[in-house]
């Protein structure tokens, strides 16, 4: 019996994602226990003549009928027979919120995301030399990923169609974004010294692509939104992120192939020219092997989604774990692509001066101070005027001139 190809798979992998909201529906909010309840809180709190809700739901959005909802999702889980199985509401597990914020947990998760993100980007900023042309692409990369995290935060807090479509946009821009700079940096349309042509092109299609996603996006009803689609849409860019940046770890390992288009040769790049990724007279950079790792481990990570087990304690679901887990797998992250931006740097400048074949400078990620000891800088006019000496001396005086009488 014939194996079924990759294509088959992933498209029937898609097609099943963008299938989720005709098959998946939750139980609980349509069942009639839970209807009775509702039916009877909001008739006897929520008429004019009663007392509002507590002022902090309030001042978070609260409504009398969402509370009503929270009330009885929980009174109708605490009655569940021992062994049964838990029910979901409106898509949501049942939750115990902490005061106005219905997630805590994934709200302290995606704090720890953004920390980790300020971390990294400081730590990028203090080690990547300004004038390396990559230094612009990883603030980006930064700010884009905070963008991101503050959204989680503020919809795991509280859940509306407003705040869930600026985490769902956020979260595919995140993914767009970190998929352009690995082709911008893979194939080398920025490099620390150099700018293609093809980049304007490249990054534009991307940004279409996106605009595209979220123009189709915006035109489904605030309470229908499409899950399946966005989730295939993201996990196609996610796919193609990861498989360059296994090709590029593999291009230490092997000779990859050749292709031939229109009687060019197309070679896969290599990670440091002028350097042969396959030498065996230079010693590689420790960083060679590790996307291949983070890829795993956030591959792993994101396995968690899949699980989708009821909340422990009402508190701890597998979403929340996911959380959890990107935030070291996003350090390591931020180490490589700092280490290697300044890898980069030095191994151009290194081949520019003709030493390219002697071997990857900076390796390990250096402070780049072996860099900057290379290449002269022009001095400003301030610290000409201010005879500033963190320029190096003539090695030899100035010859005496003689003033004609």
């Amino acid at each position: 019996m014939p194996r079924p190809s990759l294509p088959f798979v992933l498209g029937g992998t898609l097609l099943f994602l963008a299938s989720l909201p005709l098959i998946l529906a939750s139980s609980g909010d349509r069942n009639p226990t839970f209807q009775h309840c509702l039916k009877g809180c909001e008739i006897t709190y929520c008429d004019p003549s009663q007392p509002p809700i507590a002022g902090y739901l309030r001042a978070f959005g609260w409504t009398c009928a969402e509370n009503c909802a929270y009330e009885c999702t929980h009174s109708f889980t605490d009655n569940i027979r021992p062994g049964s199985r838990y029910h979901q509401f409106y898509g949501k597990w049942a939750f115990y919120r902490f005061g106005p914020f219905q997630e805590p947990v994934s709200i302290l998760m995606s704090l720890g995301n953004l920390w980790v993100n300020l971390v990294g980007l400081q730590d990028m900023r203090r080690r990547v030399r300004p004038e390396n042309r990559m230094r612009p692409w990883l603030v980006a990369m930064g700010l884009v990923q905070i963008n991101t995290w503050v959204w989680s935060s503020v919809f795991h807090a509280r859940d509306t169609p407003t705040t869930e479509r600026l985490d769902y946009f956020s979260a595919t821009l995140t993914i767009a974004f970190t998929l352009l700079y690995s082709i911008v940096r893979i194939f080398g349309l920025q490099t620390p010294l150099t700018t293609s042509r093809l980049l304007i092109p490249v990054s534009a299609s991307i940004a279409f692509l996106v605009l595209s996603h979220f123009t189709y996006l915006l035109s489904f009803p605030r309470h229908a939104f499409p899950y399946g689609y966005h989730t295939a849409f993201n996990l196609v860019l996610a796919i193609v992120h990861n498989i360059l940046w296994i090709t590029w770890s593999a291009s230490f390992k092997f000779r990859l192939p050749t292709l031939t288009f229109l009687n060019t040769k197309i070679e896969f790049p290599k990670p440091y020219p002028p350097n042969d990724p396959l030498s065996t007279s230079i010693s590689k950079p420790k960083e060679a092997s590790t996307p291949l790792s983070l890829v795993f481990l956030t591959t792993m990570a994101m396995s968690l989604e899949l699980l989708d087990f009821s909340p422990i304690l009402r508190m701890v679901d597998a979403h929340s774990l996911w959380h959890a887990a990107t935030i070291p797998i996003t350090l390591a992250w931020w180490q490589f692509m700092t280490n290697d931006a300044i890898e980069l740097e030095g191994s151009l400048l290194n081949g520019a001066r003709g030493g390219g074949n002697e071997k990857f400078p900076l390796s390990g990620g250096g402070t780049g101070a072996e860099t900057m000891e290379a290449t002269p800088r022009t001095p400003n006019f301030a610290q000409l005027a201010a005879g500033s000496s963190g320029f190096r001396k003539s090695p030899s005086p100035s010859p005496k001139v003689t003033k004609p009488e």
